[in-house]
């Protein structure tokens, strides 16, 4: 699809209008191009051309705030904004932290400020394609509880729909809430004992019942690691990979997360991946997402999930 100059996406939701005419005013007097539904054309098919903005953007801009924690566009533009690998700036206008961005940091806009000049320069790399510096601290912000029966609501919701790249990241923020992991983005292969068999069992069970994936089919595919492999390392992670699609032949570069569900068709045991797209901007995230996988593959073996 045609449409001009990408911009960078703002995902919000009305109640905080107000304060996104402003930032975007503000982007566009430092020569930064945006995008927000405000432009719809008449006519558009709404999903289909935020979907394409949403793939094409340099970046998404998601105001957080107790309305947009609520709304279920917000949720759906985060979603398919990780599906697609885009880079995620956050800012916080009134609240807590969205729960599926609690591991990305935030510009913290409580009092109403707009970004400054070294958050202008980044959102400049980003249009450029240069990579950013390093993520700057955030205050100490609580993620917003979100209770388990509603989590296993919205991943029914996706499987229901046949949005297995939605329900993928759904269930990965489920595992890493479960641990108390949120906000670091990724387990650590202790962290397994933490994750309830009775939590696993019920995402499993969604899994299995709308896509013919889940846990059962990844421990039939691969029970343990390999003769002489110690549980858990990085032998018995590839052996798991390579069992269930998520790489091809030994040795094989990773794809990052978009190409990784690119396909319409998918190996029996493919999902969940257990992958957490925000980290993959860092050098640092396919032993992150080893550790998350061997994590929760231990605890598999253990729990009554079979």
């Amino acid at each position: 699809m045609s449409f001009g100059p990408s911009g960078f996406f703002l995902s919000y939701t009305q109640a905080d209008a107000a304060y996104v005419k402003r930032l975007a005013e503000h982007l566009e007097a430092a020569a930064l191009p945006v995008w927000l539904d405000a432009k719809l054309r008449w006519g558009a098919r709404v999903p289909v051309e935020i979907r394409d903005r949403l793939s094409a953007a340099p970046g998404i801009i998601v105001i957080m705030s107790p309305a947009s924690e609520r709304s279920e566009w917000v949720e759906r533009e985060i979603l398919e904004g990780q599906r697609f690998g885009r880079p995620f700036l956050p800012i916080l206008l009134r609240g807590h932290r969205h729960f599926l961005l609690a591991a990305t940091s935030f510009f913290d806009a409580r009092d109403g400020r707009l970004p400054g000049t070294r958050e202008l320069d980044d959102l400049r790399d980003l249009l450029e394609e240069r990579t950013p510096p390093a993520p700057r601290p955030s205050p100490v912000v609580p993620v917003t509880a979100v209770p388990a029966e509603t989590s296993l609501r919205k991943l029914r919701h996706a499987l229901e729909e046949r949005q297995f790249a939605h329900a993928d990241i759904l269930t990965t923020s489920l595992l890493l809430d479960a641990a108390r992991r949120l906000d670091k983005g990724w387990l650590r292969r202790t962290d397994g004992a933490k994750l309830p068999a009775r939590l696993l069992a019920d995402i499993d069970a969604l899994w299995a019942k709308f896509a013919q994936q889940g846990f059962a089919v990844q421990l039939a595919r691969h029970p343990g690691p390999p003769p002489g492999a110690p549980p858990g390392r990085h032998r018995d992670f590839l052996a798991l990979a390579l069992s269930v699609g998520w790489k091809g032949l030994r040795g094989e570069v990773s794809p990052l997360y978009e190409e990784l569900v690119a396909a319409d068709d998918f190996p029996p045991g493919f999902f969940p991946t257990m992958r957490n797209p925000q980290l993959e901007r860092y050098e640092s995230w396919h032993d992150k997402w080893t550790d998350t996988v061997m994590a929760v593959h231990t605890r598999l073996r253990n729990s009554e999930v079979r």
